[in-house]
């Protein structure tokens, strides 16, 4: 018998017991559901953290401290280093930049600027007649993308500063056209001042732009003020002057040339005696988790398809023992073993195409709908954290049709290895 002859005839047998059939499709489906819906989760998850990345991080940028020393935490003291670091306690210790490393990073081939990253801890930031609040201070790097309410960083250069619209709420502003132009004070303290009677001073910025929370802030805690480097430099000094940490600097950002390359730049900057880190390299963590969600979820899906195995042998060899009589019509009328054996291989791809068709079908329409549930919860805007890939849904239909078949193997193989007398006289 041809293929296609047989095909039909397999469709009409799963037909006849058409409960049987869909019961064990929907066993099948649930896998196919789960594996679909884990593969777009993945895929959602990478595109929006690519996002991010891209969004808020430069690809021509690098982070950079000094090599710090590994190993485990130990009781025992360390060896004492004139370096400058700032120690956290507990044998944890970070070793700090000096500006002899800003300049050797510098004439490093490839690096087309470099900027310290300035320790500024203000006391505070208050507008005329407001409360004081706490905030934190920032770079405003150019390279970076920013995601305005109202204004922008022109003018950011004469004392201006960009900040996000919690502060607009904070101190009043009906809408951030309102918080344009406006003075905040940053208060820093002097490190060099007397313990009890600390000096304080006030520094004005101009508020030129008002952004929305970048998506990079849930990761980092950074939700602060974005101040020019010159100010930024001017608040650091006032702050670390006359202190033993005056001159040195947590780490800096590195902006490699347009024609450069990444990697060559990294490797030679490790090679200096540094670590260096891409922006990637920054935010793998979030790949990572990414990765074993979506493992997880994958794990518990081929659980399922092979729990679904075990329904498909089950089905597949009740059928053959209902069908007996009918088998041995088949063979006594002329029909080849072997072509006994596809008519079952194929009844079992037909369940495994129905099952990963209904999971999968299941796993979009859900997807679709969930996909503005989730982003309205997580308040990230218009974004798709469930994307389907045409191609893995096919993928994943496929992979099912032949686990089916491998599945209806040893009933297929006992059907057409019936003897036609024997399988005639059964009642």
């Amino acid at each position: 018998m041809k293929i296609r002859d047989i095909t039909i005839r397999a469709g009409r047998s799963l037909k006849q017991a058409k409960a049987r059939t869909l019961l064990t499709s929907l066993a099948i489906g649930v896998g196919a559901f789960t594996i679909v819906l884990s593969l777009a989760v993945g895929a959602g998850g990478r595109a929006y953290a690519g996002d991010i990345i891209s969004s808020n991080t430069n690809v021509h940028e690098l982070y950079v401290q000094s090599k710090q020393e590994g190993g485990r935490v130990s009781t025992a003291p360390k060896k004492y280093s004139n370096d400058p670091a700032i120690n956290y306690g507990g044998g944890v210790s970070v070793k700090l930049l000096k500006q002899l490393d800003i300049d050797k990073l510098s004439a490093i081939s490839g690096v087309k600027s470099v900027t310290p990253y300035y320790m500024v801890s203000p006391k505070y930031v208050t507008t005329a007649g407001q409360d004081k609040y706490q905030t934190s201070a920032e770079t405003f790097s150019s390279s970076i993308k920013l995601d305005y309410v109202a204004g922008n960083s022109d003018g950011i250069e004469k004392q201006g500063v960009v900040v996000p619209d919690g502060y607009r709420e904070v101190f009043g502003y009906a809408t951030a056209q309102d918080f344009l132009g406006k003075t905040v004070q940053v208060a820093v303290e002097s490190g060099s001042s007397n313990l009890l009677q600390p000096e304080i001073k006030l520094f004005d910025f101009k508020v030129v732009g008002v952004i929305k929370q970048s998506a990079l802030a849930v990761v980092n805690g950074s939700n602060g003020l974005q101040i020019f480097e010159k100010d930024m430099k001017t608040l650091y000094d006032y702050q670390k002057q006359g202190t033993a940490l005056y001159g040195t600097y947590m780490a800096a950002t590195v902006i490699i040339n347009d024609n450069a390359d990444a990697k060559v730049v990294k490797t030679a900057i490790v090679d200096a005696g540094y670590d260096a880190k891409t922006a990637e390299d920054l935010m793998s963590f979030i790949f990572q988790f990414i990765n074993v969600l979506q493992a997880i979820l994958i794990g518990f899906g081929v659980l399922a398809v092979l729990t679904s195995v075990f329904g498909i042998i089950n089905t597949q060899y009740i059928s053959v023992l209902e069908r007996t009589q009918q088998i041995g019509l088949m063979k006594a009328l002329g029909m080849r073993r072997r072509d006994i054996g596809r008519l079952f291989k194929l009844e079992a791809a037909w369940i495994g195409f129905i099952g990963g068709v209904i999971g999968g079908g299941l796993a979009v329409v859900f997807g679709l709908i969930a996909n503005p549930l989730i982003s309205d919860a997580l308040n990230i805007g218009k974004v798709s954290l469930i994307i389907f890939d045409p191609l893995s849904v096919i993928s994943v239909v496929a992979g099912l049709v032949i686990v089916s078949v491998v599945s209806g193997i040893l009933p297929a193989r006992k059907a057409a290895k019936l003897n036609p007398i024997d399988a005639l006289r059964t009642e």
